[in-house]
């Protein structure tokens, strides 16, 4: 009988495709998108989604091409590759600060009164959770949340009411 993959299994599996083509990327500073599926083994749609990922996370450049050819690089926002732990206060400010605006990590460190290394370490996690995105003007990173459907996973669920109400401390 078939199963469908879950989610989680997708998930993975892009995962491990990212990784795949990250290792490929370190090799050389420019690869056409053609030549990365033959290295990688990847199909071109498994290649394209793990590469969309990646360009989403600010992790991978689209680099000027030649013709139809897509081009990639490695592009490095410094966020490091943390495991998607609950929120931790530090990135709940810095994801309610992002509502609505685009900043740099500098700048964001600065209007928070935080350090540089607690802001980074806060979007490190936002991104583990899948819940902001980079771009770059120049060598500038900056980060954003992505669209409003990707923030309700964190969203908490109501809890099933009983008839009771609950007090709050």
């Amino acid at each position: 009988m078939f199963n469908p993959p879950t989610l989680e299994d997708l998930q993975e599996t892009r995962r491990a495709n990212e990784k795949l083509v990250l290792k490929a990327l370190e090799s050389k500073p420019e690869w056409v998108e053609t030549e990365l599926a033959k290295t990688t083994g990847l199909a071109l749609s498994h290649l394209r989604a793990a590469l969309a990922s990646l360009l989403d996370q600010g992790r991978v450049r689209r680099l000027p091409g030649t013709g139809t050819r897509a081009v990639y690089g490695l592009a490095d926002p410094g966020l490091a590759d943390v495991p998607a732990t609950p929120l931790t206060e530090d990135a709940k400010r810095v994801r309610d600060y992002l509502e609505g605006r685009a900043d740099s990590a500098l700048y964001m460190s600065d209007q928070l009164r935080m350090t540089r290394d607690d802001v980074m370490a806060a979007l490190s996690l936002l991104n583990a959770h899948g819940m902001i995105t980079c771009t770059f003007v120049g060598s500038l990173v900056i980060f954003r949340l992505k669209e409003a459907q990707a923030l309700g996973q964190e969203q908490p669920t109501p809890a099933p009411t009983t008839g009771k109400k609950k007090q709050v401390a």
